[in-house]
């Protein structure tokens, strides 16, 4: 994203404040994502995710409870929760073998969510009827080519998310 300034530290948490922690880095992509599954989970009309390398996010208070959960790809995904009030604060899909590498951080738990609005749109083709998507936002029926919504830093530091996963990148 290229909109959001790095210059003061972005945090966040849960509802009851037992967990709190703090975002490092931009994020790779903002999605705004209207599948049915994330529907489902968030008990809404879509669920909005900042990307971000694992290793730029940081618990400061407190320790989240590690849930595994199936995801509509079939290869599960974990939710990262408050203890106490259960709110979930970020997930890891599985991404191609990413699950360790990146977290989908809950943009709603971070204290200015204003901070990182959607890069993208995916899943439109299930999104609510009666939400409209802003006419200059991108948007996807599905999902999308990467080369197509993220820039070229962000590219690069998926890239090299790969690299340090021994993994090879896959080919949409």
């Amino acid at each position: 994203m290229e909109t959001l300034e790095m210059t003061k530290r972005i945090e966040g948490g849960c509802t009851c404040g037992e967990v709190r922690y703090e975002v490092l880095s931009t994020p790779l992509v903002v999605h705004c994502c209207h599948c049915r599954w994330c529907q489902r989970q968030t008990g809404t009309a879509f669920a909005l995710n900042a990307l971000i390398e694992a290793e730029h996010v940081r618990v400061t208070k407190g320790d989240v409870e590690i849930l595994p959960v199936s995801s509509p790809s079939g290869r599960g995904q974990t939710i990262a929760r408050c203890q106490s009030c259960r709110i979930a604060v970020w997930s890891n899909y599985h991404m191609g073998g990413l699950r360790d590498f990146i977290r989908f951080i809950r943009v709603g738990t971070l204290d200015n969510p204003d901070l990182m609005p959607p890069d993208v749109h995916i899943f439109t083709s299930t999104k609510q009827p009666w939400f409209r998507l802003p006419d200059d936002d991108k948007a996807y029926a599905e999902f999308y080519p990467y080369e197509d919504v993220w820039s070229a830093d962000c590219l690069a530091r998926r890239e090299a998310l790969f690299e340090e996963a021994g993994i090879e990148i896959p080919q949409r």
